[in-house]
């Protein structure tokens, strides 16, 4: 029986992992999560749970000490960019420290490392940190010979994920926009998936390394929203391109030049991710300011975005397709779901959504 520790266990995706992973055969899983409060949704699915700071090295040998398998979904997210980025790396330095001699460790990173959503490589503040972290984790387990898998996840799909809830919500509701007729690749990955990279490594299948956990052959939008489309029994309707709002047409306002700077950036989240990870670097006052006078403008776009109510949004944004370095040899995103399914009571509310800590989901 291999005991797989899952650090962050009360994000999204830890969360749905750990709900997933417990039916295999061979496999004991140990949900982390910093207190009983962000563990509550999966107790009451009766799972049982550990409780502590991995971030703190006592702690952390008490959480993990004991376990086969590592895999770290926590990330610190306090809108607090300099905290953050410290607690980042103590949560990694912590982990590794902990970990039983030997046992293989799983560090979930991002695609955003590659900057889809721009043409040329420059990755956005959360992509950066990662980059960071992830040279520093392979450092740390080198020097402690831990087998060291870094995972980038692309857009994760599942029954607990909110892309997913916002995919079914628009396909309800018949307001369906995809750039380029939805042709284009979705870099997205389902749980099951995940669940699977993650048995592999507890039956030590796969070579260290850094691998891309994204569909593969990919799938693109058009995929994703008609195997949700099937799932709901409903017709899947998309909008013409006459019918659909372009955000960045909102741009060139009138007032002071401070005044369009935000609303450009505001209208263009991928310069904003990247001077996000710059803002760190100032002082706290410095950055709050300016993160308030940010997302007051932000605002301001959203209420004007009323006035053209009639028309919809892109549902995606438009990413360029990747070189996926596959992890091996994976099913298809159906068997898989079918292979791991979700036994829990589904339908918790907002006030049930995982703290914002140092033991919640990464964004993807």
């Amino acid at each position: 029986m291999k005991r797989v520790a899952i650090l962050g266990a009360n994000g999204q995706v830890g969360t749905e992992v750990s709900l997933r992973l417990r039916d295999v055969e061979g496999i004991e899983v140990v949900p982390v999560a910093r207190n009983v409060s962000g563990s509550a949704f999966l107790r009451s699915n009766g799972m049982e749970c550990r409780h502590g700071r991995i971030s703190d090295p006592t702690e952390a040998r008490m959480l993990i000490g004991d376990c086969d398998v590592v895999v770290n979904f926590a990330v610190s997210n306090t809108a607090i960019p300099s905290a953050d980025r410290d607690m980042n790396r103590q949560i990694v330095r912590s982990m590794v420290a902990a970990a039983k001699p030997g046992a293989p460790i799983v560090f979930a990173s991002t695609i955003m490392i590659y900057a889809p959503v721009m043409k040329f490589w420059l990755p956005d503040s959360y992509g950066l940190e990662k980059l960071i972290v992830e040279r520093m984790f392979r450092r740390l387990c080198a020097a402690t010979h831990h087998r060291a898998f870094v995972f980038r996840l692309g857009h994760v799909m599942g029954d607990l994920q909110n892309i997913t809830n916002k995919i079914r919500s628009e396909i309800r509701d018949g307001k369906v926009a995809l750039p380029h007729h939805g042709l284009r690749a979705s870099n997205t990955v389902f749980t099951a998936a995940i669940v699977e990279a993650i048995v592999q490594v507890a039956q030590a299948a796969p070579k260290p390394g850094t691998y891309d956990l994204i569909t593969f052959p990919q799938w693109v939008w058009l995929d994703v929203y008609k195997y949700y489309a099937a799932q709901l029994d409903l017709p899947l309707q998309l909008w013409r391109a006459a019918q659909v709002r372009d955000p960045k047409s909102r741009l060139g306002s009138p007032g002071a030049l401070m005044r369009r700077s935000l609303h450009y950036l505001a209208n263009h989240h991928a310069l904003t991710e990247r001077l996000t990870f710059f803002l760190a670097f100032l002082p706290r006052s410095v950055n709050q300011r300016m993160y308030l006078r940010y997302l007051q403008t932000r605002a301001l776009n959203e209420i004007n975005a009323l006035r053209q109510s009639e028309k919809v949004e892109f549902c995606v944004e438009d990413w360029r397709e990747l070189r996926v370095r596959s992890f091996g040899q994976m099913a298809d995103p159906v068997t898989l779901m079918a292979r791991y399914p979700l036994r829990c009571a589904i339908g918790h509310s907002r006030s049930d959504e995982p703290e914002r800590s140092d033991q919640t989901l990464s964004r993807n």
